[in-house]
């Protein structure tokens, strides 16, 4: 394809295509302007800037009426064309029917997150958008927003301390934290304090890898520091751990929500000042405008919301 002449394109006015095919279609200056929603002297003055354009008189008088020239006939087609597809792109957005949707989507959720919101998005993307199937990546915590720059997913959802210009982050919800024990092994006042969490040693997973957690630096400001004798690479081991042992984990409360079948442990709420760990949905900026990532995106925080809701 040849190259574009952009210095041709700033003389030309777009909007001029629009006159010309409503002139055309119309038939006259009047009609024109009335379907365009502009003053007949306004689409005087576009015939006249395209009669300049093309060095044609595009419409000219025959009796009463206006008749187009052979020049005008022989250009309408194409622009009609060119128009169409200007206006496909321009509303690429407002075409979007996820229903028609076709493809894969990867993004990146850690365990306990995977288990508690893939249920309700994927109900959601089935009754919306049957033909998109949803690939879960398995990358760690600390690894998914290199990940969503490297275009390998277009939806990361966990806890992201920090994110850079390039990431468009929506909070979804601040999980507070629980502690879990089995009361046979343990026994844990109620309230459980800070203090409190010293009596017994730990059972412990990190959103971040092998990072201190966020309860480890509450800790260390408060000048205290728990014993940690396992370390997890999933919680939704923890529940199994602590059934056995005489161990104690602190973790969100959105995570305690998947050992509400295990009766016989105990799960007492940590209420600490600044404990929080917000969850947040991150996609990458070249995504921002893309229908289906988008589309997508409002289906996590719907599934979300709805979740998060009777948590809150």
């Amino acid at each position: 394809m040849s190259d574009i002449d952009y210095l041709a394109f700033r003389r030309l006015d777009l909007n001029l295509l629009v006159a010309f095919d409503a002139l055309l279609s119309e038939g006259g200056v009047s009609r024109a302007a009335a379907r365009l929603c502009i003053g007949q002297p306004a689409m005087s003055h576009a015939l006249s800037r395209l009669r300049e354009l093309f060095k044609d008189d595009i419409l000219y008088r025959e009796g009463g009426a206006m008749q187009p020239t052979a020049r005008a006939l022989a250009l309408a087609p194409r622009i009609r064309q060119l128009l169409g597809e200007v206006q496909a792109v321009a509303l690429a957005d407002a075409e979007f029917d996820p229903a028609t949707v076709q493809g894969n989507f990867r993004l990146a959720l850690n365990d306990p997150l995977e288990a508690l919101l893939l249920p309700g998005l994927v109900a959601r993307l089935r009754a919306k958008a049957p033909g998109l199937s949803l690939s879960v990546r398995p990358i760690p915590a600390s690894r998914q927003l290199e990940h969503l720059d490297q275009g390998n997913i277009r939806l990361a959802v966990g806890h992201f301390p920090s994110v850079r210009d390039v990431h468009e982050a929506q909070l979804l919800y601040r999980s507070g934290f629980c502690c879990v024990y089995n009361p046979a092994l343990l026994a844990m006042p109620s309230p459980i304090r800070l203090a409190d969490l010293m009596r017994y040693p730990h059972i412990h997973t990190s959103y971040t890898g092998d990072e201190p957690g966020l309860i480890d630096q509450v800790l260390h400001k408060a000048g205290l520091k728990r014993h940690v004798v396992a370390q997890a690479a999933s919680p939704l081991a923890i529940p199994f751990v602590v059934k056995q042992s005489p161990l104690l984990a602190v973790v969100p409360d959105l995570v305690a929500r998947l050992f509400a079948a295990h009766a016989d442990l105990a799960i007492e709420t940590l209420a600490v000042d600044g404990l929080d760990l917000p969850i947040s949905r991150v996609m990458h900026r070249r995504d921002r405008s893309d229908p289906l990532t988008r589309f997508v995106a409002e289906q996590v925080e719907s599934a979300a919301l709805a979740l998060f809701a009777s948590a809150a």
